[in-house]
């Protein structure tokens, strides 16, 4: 019988807190968002026990961050309450959705997209991705879902 056993890193968006800040990285300013990261231990594919919680805390918008401890996490936002009316979609457009199959090997063929829903103001993060990249954005945020607009 063989057993197999590792690791996985399990990512959950906590909400928005604090001040609005201007990000270094893309110049917008938001509240940021906190992502919780727990490192878990597993067996078969079976979480058994937690190993590692830190968060980020990270621009809702271009997802540039910096990673915090709990205690320092907790503390920023026990000082601050959760911001309800800050309200970013992350999005993504499959360009050639409609082209063959075949031609479409190695699609990179996506744009990753945040709409602020106050403003209705669009920025595009991301073009020439593909599906993967897609995929490791959603969960590097700690979304539940990336909506993908076929084009």
């Amino acid at each position: 019988m063989m057993y197999v056993y590792g690791t996985k890193v399990f990512t959950k968006c906590i909400g928005s807190y604090g001040q609005e800040e201007s990000c270094p990285a893309c110049g917008k300013r938001y509240k940021q968002s906190f992502v919780r990261c727990s490192k878990w231990a597993h067996l078969d594919y079976i979480p058994i026990f937690p190993m590692k919680k830190t968060y980020e805390k990270i621009c809702p918008i271009c997802g540039h961050g910096v990673t915090l401890t709990n205690k320092e996490a907790k503390a920023e936002m026990a000082a601050s309450q959760k911001d309800e009316s800050q309200h970013i979609e992350i999005y993504a457009k499959h360009i050639l959705a409609k082209k063959p199959k075949k031609l479409m090997e190695a699609d990179q063929s996506y744009e990753i997209w945040a709409r602020d829903l106050n403003t209705n103001e669009e920025t595009r993060l991301a073009f020439d991705v593909s599906k993967e990249i897609v995929k490791e954005t959603k969960k590097a945020r700690g979304l539940k879902k990336i909506n993908i607009i076929d084009v």
